[in-house]
């Protein structure tokens, strides 16, 4: 009895352990899609989203990068986040908020995306961008490994609120854009289409990539409970 025991527990560590590795890589991937969709709007020259917006008219008042001014607004929100909380910020956040700056300040300085010198090309770029922030968003959110700044502020907001997740990004946003245009940021047709486009999106990506994660952490808890995981 007691080596089965071992056995079982040693089976669900294995099964823990698959299950947290495939919550990182996705994780990961959320943070490369979002710093992807960041700079398509950056390039797309319509307008950036409105956190962006904020970004890129503080850069061009300071010596510092976009990507480092996203550090910086990010590590402020993740410890307010966490002070209205009153929890330790998580590891993951500080991670999140790194990667993402790093990303970006990648992507744009290798012109990683095509020149958008027609319009249908921007337009592209921008719808493009918009969906891609929101499903990256909603891919490491739903790992809950460490929500981004913007993301951790949200979720906090709405849980004290008791307003849906799409109705306060969208407060978010609004009060972020209005920011971004007080210290000169680029607003332009694509700034609302995000503000109005990215809450839903991103609501919708992380209801359906919860339901992954809780299918792909039953199947391979319950095939660790079998003996199948090796």
């Amino acid at each position: 009895m007691e080596q089965e025991d071992n056995f079982n527990d040693k089976a669900f560590s294995r099964g823990n352990f698959f299950v947290l590795m495939g919550k990182v890589v996705l994780f990961l991937w959320g943070i490369v899609i979002l710093s992807l969709g960041a700079a398509s709007l950056i390039e797309a020259n319509l307008g950036v989203a409105s956190w962006d917006v904020l970004h890129i008219g503080l850069a061009k008042r300071t010596f510092l990068s976009v990507g480092t001014w996203v550090q910086i607004i990010g590590i402020g929100m993740v410890l307010l986040t966490a002070a209205l909380e009153r929890k330790k910020p998580q590891i993951g956040s500080a991670v999140n908020i790194l990667l993402i700056g790093f990303c970006l300040n990648w992507i744009l300085d290798w012109h990683m995306l095509p020149v958008a010198n027609t319009l249908w090309k921007s337009s592209l770029l921008l719808i493009g961008g918009v969906c891609l922030m929101g499903l990256g968003s909603g891919m490491y959110v739903a790992t809950a490994l460490g929500a981004g700044p913007r993301d951790g502020m949200t979720l906090m907001l709405s849980k004290m609120s008791g307003k849906s997740i799409r109705v306060v990004r969208t407060v978010l946003e609004v009060t972020a854009l209005f920011c971004g245009w007080i210290v000169g940021g680029p607003i332009s047709i694509g700034t609302f289409v995000a503000v109005f486009l990215f809450g839903p999106i991103m609501q919708a990506s992380l209801f359906f990539w919860r339901r992954q994660i809780e299918s792909f952490e039953s199947f391979v808890l319950e095939d660790a409970s079998n003996g199948e995981v090796n």
